[in-house]
């Protein structure tokens, strides 16, 4: 797929998620429903309505037509009878008929006019149409028969009257396109009243004829009849469709008299004598019997007749070209009635939409900016406040909706969610308070037990003289030391502080012993040099501390017979950069940048699981001095961690170029482990200041290995590869030192390194032992070769011990022990790591 089909994919899929539209959009999709419905429905009735005002327009159209035909007709018709109405030498009236031809041909023009404006007729009338206009096209040459006497009148009447049977055609096939019953009765109606008008105009012409004759002949009298029927037909028909308003028009406009008194006329004709038919000719006739009607009494008394029906015609069909115009008004203003229901329906439901919209919005707004401030700064402020002993009676502010319905109750809903928060923090804060104070007492009731229980060890150390108990002793006195940490985090945790705490600067190399005598596996740490500063008293013990449990750390989650290498080296602005470095099993990614950040949280963070309990001291303890913490992987080659502590420029002191004494109980602690059986020596007897650097001495045949806390402060010492970046670490590599895995190859290859950097010490110079086969001590033999040379101070009252001096004459006595390579110290106390 593309990228524009997965950006497409992703709109779809965030459009048909209706969950997570925002609430203007949901509020539209509500209304959106019955608007579009309502909509619709306007849309379609105006759209209905165009079209029924667009019918309308075709019908006025149509109506123009129709209404065209009315004056072609009585031209067509008065030319038929001035056709029937020749002299007494056959020759019509040639003015009268040339005018009257006149007026027909320009009827005639008037209704192909009208007819060119009319779309769409219908297949009846569009036929109907055709054969009109080739009736009326015949015109003229009837026209020229006549002139020239080349036809007699029935002849021509009938020619004549066969072209206004096409009109009258097409004039019904138009009165039935005006589909509208508003319509569609005036005009048949109307239709009625012409057909009539025709019948009352065939009988005049025909009646001429037989008046210019003298008789009427048979066929004739049958013509006249059936007009008179049908013209009694019609006006039957019209008095049946027309409406009581145009029953009256006609009434008003048509007397009844004249109309019986023309039926009169025609009986008087008809009831004469008839004449024998026979063929009509073109023959001179001779001068015509007596009629009893003259011609002018019946043309006046037809003109009577059809002259007020034809009135009445032009009438009603006015009234049918008003009726569509009205009518196309009518729909035409109900089409924009509707659009502006249909407009304002919509103004109305945007109105509504945007009023209610608003008000939803404002009071979710209130409600989301209230829970955001109780979220991130009351609440939080009040938790803070609980934790600093201040006063945990607060008042709950409400939330500023006050209506009763949903919203309204949401917010009072809140309000109580707000104040139970508010409780249940206070409830937290007074049990957080309490089990604090009952981990302190704890804490220090245990602190005070292992404080004993160390000082019963060293008594019983001093005194012990066989190898393997002493060994034992000083397994149990390291494990007493690793509780005693225990309960210092502990203290840590609880916010309280520890009583082990020095009172003026102590050297960063003593610090790192210190740290590394703190745990259990101390034989598998490897100091190196440290730059010759110090730190100030009161960071110096939480510096122990957090380094003890890194390198506590390092040595648990790495393998048993790896070492775990510690180092310092200054920075040009002042800082201490200390790092450790193991061969473990490492972290991920995440599970990195999850313990960097739980480094960085603030001194108050909780602490969620025990199990971690160490990471968080560690935390608390680099938060407490302005410490940086990382972890990080040691390479891309190499598996393990390495984690950096930077110590602030403001926690470390130059020392003055003369020597200070610090008195024991400053020095730091350092665990030894205890001789081999196979060398016994005497314990240490050394003064009460504090103890001397000591060089960590070479693998023996006793098989006891070095302890990895002591450094080497020596300036020839090489720059330590590791605390530089990667590219110095490749560039120059430590010196390889063996160890006492690598001296009885117990290591595995997969866990060897090389760069130890650690020199051994030159061997002692004597090697007595007492008689319980111990190795006596070589007063000041331990000591580096430039510290073995000064002369030996002058014999002092030795002062009063105490455990901080004993535990100090332990450390030079131990620096130059070894443990055996065969009982390593195990790995397996099953933590994870924290």
């Amino acid at each position: 797929m593309t990228v524009e089909g997965d950006r497409l994919l992703t709109w779809w899929t965030a459009a048909t998620d209706w969950r997570n539209w925002r609430l203007p959009v949901k509020l539209a999709a509500v209304l959106v429903v019955p608007v579009v419905v309502a909509v619709g429905a306007g849309v379609l009735q105006i759209s209905g309505f165009v079209q029924q005002a667009n019918s309308y327009g075709a019908v006025q159209r149509v109506d123009a037509l129709r209404g065209t035909l009315i004056p072609l007709l009585a031209t067509v018709q008065e030319e038929r009878t001035l056709s029937a109405q020749r002299s007494d030498t056959g020759v019509v009236d040639p003015t009268r008929f040339e005018r009257q031809a006149a007026a027909t041909d320009g009827a005639v023009s008037a209704m192909k006019q009208s007819a060119e404006l009319v779309n769409g007729l219908g297949s009846v009338a569009s036929s109907r149409y055709r054969d009109a206009l080739i009736q009326v096209g015949g015109l003229a040459q009837l026209r020229d028969e006549v002139r020239a006497d080349a036809i007699d009148a029935p002849m021509g009447i009938a020619a004549y009257t066969g072209v206004v049977k096409a009109l009258l055609d097409l004039h019904q096939a138009l009165v039935g396109q005006l589909g509208d019953p508003k319509l569609s009765g005036t005009a048949i109606a109307v239709h009625d009243l012409v057909v009539a008008v025709e019948q009352v105009r065939a009988q005049q012409a025909v009646l001429l004829v037989g008046i210019g004759r003298g008789s009427l002949l048979g066929a004739e009298i049958r013509l006249i009849d059936e007009s008179g029927v049908r013209l009694q037909d019609r006006l039957n028909d019209f008095r049946t469709i027309a409406t009581p308003g145009q029953q009256r028009v006609f009434d008003e406009k048509v007397q009844v008299s004249e109309l019986d008194a023309r039926t009169q006329l025609v009986q008087v004709a008809v009831t004469q004598p008839a004449e024998a038919d026979k063929p009509a000719g073109n023959s001179r006739r001779a001068k015509p019997p007596t009629f009893p009607i003259s011609a002018d009494d019946w043309n006046r008394a037809s003109d009577i007749v059809a002259k007020p029906i034809s009135d009445v015609v032009s009438e009603l069909g006015d009234e049918v070209a008003a009726t569509a115009a009205r009518l196309q008004d009518d729909t035409s203003n109900k089409a924009g009635a509707a659009s502006v229901v249909v407009l304002v329906t919509l103004l109305t439901a945007f109105a509504l939409a945007t009023v209610v919209g608003r008000y939803l919005l404002r009071s979710l707004g209130t409600l989301r900016r209230a829970a955001l401030d109780v979220a991130q700064h009351r609440l939080p402020a009040l938790v803070e406040g609980l934790r600093g002993d201040r006063d945990p009676h607060v008042r709950i502010e409400p939330v500023p909706v006050h209506t009763k319905e949903e919203f309204g109750q949401l917010a009072r809903a809140f309000d109580a969610v707000h104040e139970q928060a508010v409780r249940s923090a206070t409830e937290q804060a007074v049990l957080r308070a309490n089990m604090r104070n009952t981990f302190v007492n704890l804490s220090r009731r245990s602190q005070s037990l292992v404080e004993r229980q160390l000082k019963l060890m060293e008594e019983l150390e001093r005194n012990e003289e066989d190898s393997e108990q002493l060994a034992n002793l000083f397994k149990l006195d390291h494990l007493a030391t690793r509780m005693r940490r225990n309960n210092e985090n502990l203290m840590v945790l609880s916010g309280s502080e520890v009583s082990r705490r020095f009172s003026k600067p102590v050297p960063l190399a003593d610090v790192l012993r210190a740290a590394a005598s703190e745990i259990e596996q101390y034989q598998r740490v490897v100091v190196r040099s440290a730059p010759p500063v110090e730190v100030v008293g009161y960071a110096a013990s939480d510096l122990v501390r957090l380094i003890a449990e890194l390198l506590d750390n390092a040595a648990a989650f790495s393998p048993p017979q790896s070492e775990v290498v510690i180092g310092a080296r200054g920075g040009t602005d002042g800082t201490i950069q200390i790092e450790v470095v193991d061969d473990g099993i490492g972290m991920s990614d995440e599970e990195l940048a999850e313990a960097n950040e739980r480094l960085a949280e603030e001194v108050d963070s909780e602490v969620p699981v025990s199990r971690q309990m160490g990471l968080f001291v560690v935390g608390r303890l680099a938060g407490r001095h302005g410490i940086d913490v990382r972890l990080r992987p040691v390479g891309e080659d190499r598996r393990g961690l390495r984690t950096t502590v930077l110590v602030p420029a403001d926690l470390v002191r130059r020392p003055n170029a003369a020597p200070v004494n610090r008195p024991p109980v400053a020095s730091p602690t350092i665990r030894m482990p205890a001789p081999a059986p196979s060398r016994p020596t005497a314990p240490p007897r050394t003064p009460p200041a504090a103890p001397q650097p000591v060089q960590e001495p070479a693998t023996g045949q006793d098989g006891w290995s070095s302890f990895r806390g002591t450094s080497i402060e020596d300036t020839a010492e090489p720059a330590l590869p590791w605390f530089g970046d990667s590219e110095r670490a490749d560039a120059a590599p430590a010196a390889p030192a063996q160890s006492p895995a690598h001296v009885a190859g117990s290591m595995s290859t997969w866990f060897d390194r090389s760069a130890r950097g650690v020199r051994p010490a030159a061997p002692a110079a004597s090697r007595e032992e007492t008689s319980a086969g111990l190795p006596k001590r070589n007063p000041r033999g331990n000591l580096l070769p430039n510290l073995a040379d000064r002369p030996a101070a002058p014999p002092t009252a030795p002062p009063k011990r105490d455990p901080g001096a004993a535990r100090g004459f332990l450390a030079s006595y131990q620096s130059g022990v070894r443990q055996a390579v065969g009982n390593p110290t195990e790995n397996g106390d099953g933590r994870e790591r924290s």
